[in-house]
C-alpha cells in the first residue's frame, strides 16, 4: 500500500488523532467545552449557527480556465512508394513528398468541483504534394487546409470513480469525420490501482476517387473501438500500467486512389478487404530516478487479420537540470509483417492488392529530444511553459520525415 511508505500520511494520521486524544483525557463533560453558568447568572443569547454554505461559500459551478498551450509542428516528408504514381516509369514507385504544418491548442477547463474538459483543437495545412499527386491530377488546390475539434467531459462520481465523454468532429477538402465515445475508470486500494475502460465510434465520410482522377460520388467506413487497462503503483517511484484494445472497421478502408502496379505494364486501382479487426497490447512503465530524472518505457505488441504483426519499443528519458529546466531524449523502434496482400506487382485480375508503403514489411526509428522551461509567474499566472523539439523518422522502405515543434503554455 502507497500509504506504508509515506511519512507525510502517518503525519497526518497522527495530527487527526491528536485532538481526539486530548479530549479523551477531560475527566467529564464535553471535550474543550465552558463550565455551565453559576446559578442565577445571565444567560448570553444564543449564536445562530452557520450554514455550510455561509461559511465555505456558494460552490461556483461556471467555467474556469486551468491552463491554455499553444503549439506549431511541421512535418517535412520525403522519399517513395509503390502507391503513388509519377516515377520514371509506370512501375516505379512515386514521389511521396510533402509537407505538413499543424498549429493546435489545447485548453484544460473545470466546472465546479466535478466536471473537468479537455478541448484540443489541431489544424493541418498540407503542401507541397507531388506534381503527379491525385489533387493535381483533379486540378485542386496543391494546398489542403484541415481542421477538427477534439473534446472530452471527465466528471468526478466520487472520491474514486471518473465517467468522461468523448466527441468530436474533423472537417478538410474531400474528408469528413464525427467521433463519440465514452470512459471511465475507478481507483482500489487507496488509489494504488486504477481500472480503466473506453468504448468509441468512429464514422468517416469522404469522396471516392478514381487513381486517374475521376469523382464518383461518396464512401464511408466505420471504426467501433473498445480498451480496458489497468495502472498499478509498484513501489512509491515506480508505475506501469498495461492496456489491450480492440478495433472493427467496416467499409471502405482506403483512400479510394492509391494505386497497384499491375503485371501487364499499367497501373490498377487497389482491392482491400472491407472488414478489418485490430488487436493492440500496449504495457509502459514510468520510473523515476535519483538525481531528479524519470525514464519511461513503452511497448506495444500489434496483431490484425490482413497479415500485420508489429512489435514497438520505446524509451524516453527526462533530466532536470534546474527548477525550471529540464530535458528530454527518446528512441523508438517499430518492426512489422506486410499484410498478406500486399504486392509491388500485381496480376491484372480482381484478387486483393495493395502497394499501399504503410502496409508492406518494414522497420522504422526515430530518435530525437526536447527543451522545456516551467517557470513560476506572477498575476494571472501561476506558471509558463515553453518547448522546443525535433524528432527524426526514417524506415527501410524509402521514407523519412523531420518533425519540429513549439509550443507555449499557460497555467492559470
Amino acid at each position: 500500500m502507497r500509504a506504508r511508505y509515506s511519512p507525510t500520511v502517518l503525519g497526518v494520521a497522527l495530527a487527526i488523532l491528536a485532538p481526539w486524544q486530548s479530549g479523551r483525557a477531560q475527566p467529564s463533560g464535553n471535550p474543550g467545552s465552558a463550565p455551565p453558568p453559576a446559578s442565577g447568572a445571565a444567560v448570553p443569547p444564543a449564536v445562530p449557527a452557520l450554514s455550510e454554505a455561509e461559511i465555505l461559500g456558494t460552490p461556483d459551478d461556471g467555467i474556469h480556465i486551468q491552463s491554455v498551450m499553444t503549439r506549431i509542428t511541421g512535418f517535412d516528408q520525403f522519399g517513395n512508394g509503390y502507391q503513388a504514381q509519377g516515377g520514371p516509369t509506370p512501375l516505379s514507385p512515386g514521389s511521396e513528398r510533402a509537407t505538413v504544418l499543424e498549429p493546435q491548442a489545447e485548453i484544460e477547463a473545470t466546472q465546479g468541483d466535478r466536471w473537468r474538459h479537455s478541448i484540443h483543437v489541431p489544424v493541418d495545412v498540407v503542401s507541397m504534394a507531388s506534381t503527379h499527386a491525385i489533387d493535381v491530377m483533379t486540378t485542386a488546390s496543391k494546398h489542403v487546409e484541415a481542421g477538427a475539434i477534439d473534446w472530452a467531459a471527465d466528471y468526478k462520481m466520487d472520491a474514486v470513480t471518473d465517467a468522461t465523454l468523448l466527441g468530436g468532429v474533423h472537417l478538410e477538402n474531400p474528408f469528413r469525420s464525427w467521433h463519440g465515445g465514452l470512459a471511465g475508470k475507478r481507483a482500489f486500494a487507496d488509489g494504488d490501482t486504477v481500472v480503466s475502460a473506453s468504448v468509441v465510434e468512429v464514422f468517416d465520410w469522404f469522396d471516392r476517387f478514381d487513381i486517374h482522377g475521376g469523382r464518383h460520388g461518396r464512401t464511408d467506413r466505420s471504426s467501433a473501438s473498445g480498451s480496458v487497462g489497468i495502472t498499478q503503483i509498484l513501489t512509491p517511484t515506480t508505475l506501469f500500467n498495461v492496456n489491450y484494445g480492440f478495433t472493427l472497421q467496416l467499409g471502405e478502408l482506403g483512400n479510394t486512389w492509391n494505386s497497384v502496379p499491375l503485371s501487364g505494364g499499367q497501373r490498377g486501382p487497389e482491392i482491400l478487404p472491407d472488414e478489418r479487426s485490430r488487436h493492440a497490447i500496449v504495457a509502459r512503465v514510468a520510473q523515476y530516478l535519483p538525481w531528479n530524472g524519470a525514464l519511461h518505457l513503452y511497448y506495444r505488441f500489434y496483431a490484425d487479420d490482413w497479415g500485420i504483426v508489429g512489435h514497438t519499443a520505446e524509451g524516453e528519458l527526462m533530466q532536470r537540470l534546474s527548477r525550471a529546466l529540464y530535458l528530454g531524449a527518446h528512441y523508438r523502434y517499430h518492426v512489422q509483417t506486410g499484410a498478406y496482400f500486399f504486392t509491388t506487382l500485381a496480376p491484372s485480375d480482381g484478387s486483393l492488392r495493395v502497394a499501399d508503403s504503410d502496409l508492406a514489411p518494414l522497420g522504422a526509428q526515430t530518435i530525437g529530444g526536447k527543451v522545456v522551461i516551467d517557470t513560476p509567474a506572477a498575476g494571472d499566472f501561476r506558471a509558463l511553459h515553453f518547448e522546443v523539439g525535433y524528432d527524426r523518422y526514417f524506415r527501410t522502405n524509402d521514407l523519412q520525415i523531420n518533425v519540429v515543434t513549439c509550443a507555449t503554455g499557460y497555467r492559470f
